[in-house]
């Protein structure tokens, strides 16, 4: 006789089926980065200006997540999903026609409404897809899933940038929801669609939104603004008070949009500050890995994208196998040998050179990769599965939330500290090239032309490749060095000498200069390569200080585990 039970849940088809839309929103967090240089060539617009295509996503779903979330539980979850799904297949699709940036940015904002639907949605709809003995593996799938689109992102970027045009980026969206549609309307079809009464906190919604609004800004814009810069501490002083306001309104309210008492459960907390670690490590890795790959290593960057593989390859191969093992023992102990490999990945990323071998980059990665997918994987399924029917929208809301906002924070917090270390660095670059240059035997002149280039470099010497210009002697000082040595034979020569004779002589001496400056090029090419070599080690050495970061918070983060000590899940009544 069949199980009476099993007719609820929809089974790993409706797990693949949300799986895919996560993809997809994921996938375009961290595809359009690498593309961004040729946008700005075909839009002819400056960073700042262009660095807003990738925020308005961004801010668009730190701000929606927690209130989109909420109103799944109004109009129904698998609704909403679909709707999500919908809005992102349409947003694509402007977003590759957009004739101009306004345009595409706005068209980023529709993308991201779209997203902050599908990405709270998906989590809840995966929770009642299988049984509770299935939800580990189920949501390791999820994890995985996500985590993959992160980390392929730029090497998709990169190959539909390279080989068609950076449109497709945006355009591949379309047909591939179009086909994946009707999968995701056959896994939900008799699903019933859970609903409850229209109430929602309106003001509670207002002032949550401007909260996350200055925050996630401040977050964007710390290291280009400067952190200790007046805009970035009024935006976080307004982001603080508008918490408060919120706590003190949802206080008060018989319609909370967040209930605060969530916080109360030990799993579900613990959860969350992993989650919001492996956000920040995630994306703080990702950003500086790829440049390492390209201004050290001289890789190409569709070369540099195909090598961050492994990072995600691991990522997808651990995530259900931990998904698995969570249903059978818990979360505790995955978790930390989540955390026991994350740390490991990161000592090996401190001893990142120039000179680093292939094999000892694959084995970073490789940890790294294998760590942050158990805590990843790990941490969803906790935050899942330890919060009661009625939290589950508002879990799954601040969960997405905590983990968007970790990644924007990894970026900026690993960009600030890889360029702070590099402005110091500068100032030691130039110090030791100038003694190199005085310490030589060259003229003089040609010691005050390179010096000056150099001192002239300072503020991009840890831009571009490797390989710097060839120094060339000004042809004005060429003529000069000619006739001064011109002089100075005809000095040493008899009276005697005939006056026809000099053209052979000039000739001679022309032919002699020539080598000498030759040998005097050479060797500030030399000098120049040579310092632009100290450059990109200085590089590896600024990164390894933001990977230290990466180290220490993993240590602190650690002490989450405290909350993860009993195998059974404590809902929250």
């Amino acid at each position: 006789m069949p199980n009476q039970t099993e007719p609820k849940y929809g089974g790993m088809k409706q797990v693949l089926a949300v799986s895919l839309g996560l993809f997809l929103v994921f996938l375009d967090s961290t595809v359009v980065n690498i593309s961004l240089p040729n946008i700005m060539n075909d839009y002819h617009i400056n960073l700042n200006l262009a660095s807003w295509i990738i925020n308005s996503f961004v801010l668009t779903l730190a701000i929606l997540l927690i209130t989109l979330g909420k109103i799944a539980d109004f109009f129904g979850r698998i609704r909403i999903f679909l709707v999500g799904v919908i809005v992102f297949a349409i947003s694509s699709l402007l977003c590759g026609m957009a004739p101009t940036v306004e345009v595409l940015i706005a068209a980023r904002v529709l993308q991201g409404i779209g997203g902050a639907m599908i990405i709270p949605t998906s989590m809840m709809l995966v929770r009642t897809a299988v049984p509770p003995e299935k939800l580990g593996l189920a949501m390791g799938i999820w994890g995985a899933v996500g985590a993959l689109a992160v980390a392929i992102g730029p090497s998709l970027g990169g190959v539909v940038t390279e080989f068609i045009n950076w449109r497709w980026i945006f355009y591949i969206n379309v047909p591939v929801i179009m086909i994946a549609f009707p999968f995701i309307l056959v896994a939900f079809k008799g699903s019933r669609d859970v609903k409850s009464p229209f109430k929602l906190d309106v003001l509670g919604v207002i002032v949550v939104s401007i909260a996350l609004y200055f925050l996630t800004f401040a977050i964007l814009q710390g290291e280009k603004l400067g952190w200790t810069s007046t805009t970035i501490y009024i935006y976080f002083t307004i982001s603080l008070i508008a918490t408060l306001l919120f706590i003190f309104i949802e206080k008060r309210t018989n319609l909370p949009l967040v209930d605060f008492t969530i916080f109360k459960n030990k799993h579900y907390l613990g959860g969350i500050l992993s989650n919001f670690l492996g956000g920040i490590l995630l994306m703080g890795t990702l950003i500086l890995l790829p440049i390492y790959l390209t201004q050290v290593k001289e890789f190409t960057t569709l070369h540099a994208s195909f090598l961050i593989t492994p990072l995600s390859a691991v990522m997808l191969v651990v995530a259900p196998i931990v998904g698995r093992l969570i249903d059978k023992i818990g979360y505790q102990i995955p978790m930390l040998f989540g955390y026991v490999f994350t740390v490991i990945g990161f000592v090996f990323l401190l001893k990142l050179t120039p000179d680093t071998e292939f094999s000892m980059l694959i084995t970073m990665m490789s940890l790294l990769g294998t760590g942050l997918g158990i805590i990843m994987v790990t941490s969803v399924t906790v935050c899942t599965v330890s919060v009661s029917e009625k939290h589950v929208s508002l879990g799954s809301g601040i969960f997405a939330t905590a983990r968007n906002l970790g990644g924007a924070l990894g970026v900026s917090l690993f960009v600030s500290i890889t360029l702070s270390f590099l402005n110091q660095y500068a100032n030691d670059v130039v110090a030791d090239g100038v003694a190199r240059f005085e310490n030589s035997n060259m003229p003089d002149a040609v010691k005050t032309i390179a010096i000056e280039n150099l001192q002239g470099k300072k503020d991009t010497l840890f831009e571009g490749e490797r390989k710097v210009e060839n120094f060339v002697i000004p042809q004005e000082m060429q003529n000069q060095f000619v006739a001064k040595k011109l002089e100075e034979t005809l000095k040493q020569m008899p009276q005697a000498v005939e006056v026809n004779a000099t053209p052979d002589i000039e000739k001679k001496v022309t032919a002699t200069v020539n080598v000498e400056i030759a040998n005097i090029e050479k060797e500030v090419n030399h000098i120049q390569n040579t310092i632009q070599s100290d450059a990109q080690g200085y590089i590896a050495e600024a990164m390894t200080k933001a990977f230290w970061c990466g180290l220490l918070l993993t240590c602190i983060f650690s002490l989450s585990l405290i909350f993860l000590r009993k195998k059974q899940v404590e809902e929250i009544l």
